[in-house]
């Protein structure tokens, strides 16, 4: 599932500092504004879930992490003579099959 960090709200100067150290890379960055730096979300996919800042009394309120129940990320790779591309293609079209066969069978069960 895709990772979703929000921040409850504005953090600046040495704390945005310090909640940027506790993610992953490309996660947060400091950005200066009218010569105060703000702590930005720039990239949750990049977010690994290490919840490190959960260990810090006062940056764990400043931040919430979540997940996007309905993304998903995956990866294809392929060896075969099928491009991943086309192989997920043909696997969504044999999923769709079966789906509609369970479907009418379970209509004919509800039906008797």
């Amino acid at each position: 599932m895709l990772p979703d960090v929000s921040l409850n709200s504005e953090v600046t100067g040495t704390l945005a500092e310090r909640l940027v150290a506790c993610f992953s890379k490309n996660v947060m960055e400091i950005r200066e504004i009218d010569g105060v730096k703000h702590a930005v979300v720039v990239n949750p996919r990049h977010e690994t879930c290490s919840r490190e800042v959960f260990r810090h009394e006062d940056l764990k309120d400043l931040v919430k992490l979540t997940r996007i129940r309905d993304h998903f990320i995956f990866s294809v790779e392929s060896t075969g003579a099928l491009p991943p591309n086309v192989l997920v293609s043909e696997a969504i079209k044999v999923l769709m099959s079966k789906c509609k066969q369970f479907l009418s069978e379970l209509d004919s069960v509800t039906t008797s």
